[in-house]
């Protein structure tokens, strides 16, 4: 979601404090949408409350819209950006977004006779993302209902934008659920996407099954990782044997890497005595801002950095697309865990530690 997935890092809009006031004066829809395509191309705060009441009042700017142009064709793409911003005015308050009317308000636009294709395409796409987000955080045996879902969402995707790369990308995001709930089911879905006459897409299925046979041997054989950090620290897991470690995917800029770090440095300063390592692989692009980060938070151990975000040497080599990730490597060297986080990976730590 354009408002939803850019929210960590506040690149968005920013709304002048006394738009309000303008408003009466713009008396056509022309006019109204040139105002807010021209909020859309600024910056929001990072201070919370100023973004939420900004976001706020953005919010209002678009329900404006709707209300006093109700059959101006764009009122559709005002909807779909307005039920982007209650989701992520929901969340930025620490709330769950509400999903239902999110999904509610996308098919009434996929289902709109003068909508355009752009935005009917891009309700689509929320929809089905909506619902692999759900699947994510489903619980068995619910989870079986919501994957269902999302791969009926797929095939209508195939059907209707086969040659569009989100389809893929889409796909793509399943395979990497289905890594840890149904590692069977990710290579079919992987071999089809790599005869892509899409070369993008070709190339992007064919790296994740590259990482998918490497992901397999992780739990065979002991992890072989070594690099020169970004302080100049020589890391090599191998000689880290007897130790427990976390291999820990991160970047400054994503916050919820931030929020799980609190649970990071509970365990690191529980059990660093006892034989607890990490090492960091950072998606950054920023040298300066990963070193002033990891000083500032008390961030001690080892981090591997190339500034390629996304395109980060190692975590590309395991098909890393989502951070945070962590994986918990024990004593002997195998990945115990690809799931390291959470208030109990202290307790993760300590059972390990204890082997």
């Amino acid at each position: 979601m354009r408002y939803i997935a850019l929210l960590a890092s506040t690149c968005l809009l920013v709304v002048a404090s006394t738009w309000a006031a303008d408003l009466p004066q713009l008396k056509t829809a022309d006019e109204l949408w040139a105002h807010i395509q021209e909020l859309e191309k600024q910056r929001l705060p990072s201070e919370r409350a100023q973004y939420i009441q900004q976001m706020d009042e953005l919010h209002d700017a678009f329900l404006e819209f709707e209300t006093r142009f109700a059959n101006d064709p764009r009122r559709w793409d005002s909807k779909l950006v307005r039920a982007e911003i209650d989701s992520a005015r929901a969340r930025a308050n620490g709330q769950a977004s509400d999903d239902a009317a999110f999904v509610a308000a996308m098919k009434e636009i996929v289902a709109a006779a003068d909508v355009s294709a752009s935005t009917k395409s891009e309700a689509h796409f929320l929809i089905a993302k909506v619902h692999l987000e759900a699947l994510v955080s489903a619980a068995p045996p619910a989870d079986r209902a919501v994957r269902a879902t999302v791969e009926s969402d797929i095939a209508e995707l195939r059907k209707l934008y086969p040659n569009d790369t989100r389809t893929a990308i889409i796909q793509l995001e399943l395979v990497q659920y289905l890594k840890l709930h149904d590692p069977a089911a990710t290579e079919p879905i992987l071999r089809e996407l790599e005869g892509s006459q899409n070369l993008q897409v070709a190339a992007m299925a064919q790296q994740q099954m590259l990482a998918l046979q490497s992901t397999r041997n992780l739990t065979k054989e002991p992890l072989d990782l070594k690099f020169q950090a970004v302080d100049g620290t020589q890391v090599d897991l191998a000689k880290l044997r007897g130790k427990v470690v976390l291999v820990d995917f991160w970047a400054t800029w994503c916050g919820p890497c931030r929020m799980e770090l609190p649970n990071v440095l509970t365990a690191y300063n529980r059990f660093h005595t006892n034989g607890f390592e990490i090492v960091g692989i950072s998606l950054d692009r920023s040298k300066d801002q990963l070193l002033a980060f990891v000083k500032q938070a008390g961030m001690t151990w080892p981090q591997y950095f190339d500034g390629k975000s996304w395109g980060n040497d190692i975590s590309s080599r395991y098909g890393i697309n989502a951070i945070p990730t962590a994986w918990l490597v024990d004593k002997k060297g195998f990945v115990r865990s690809t799931e390291a986080r959470g208030p109990d990976l202290a307790e993760q730590v300590k059972t390990l530690l204890a082997e």
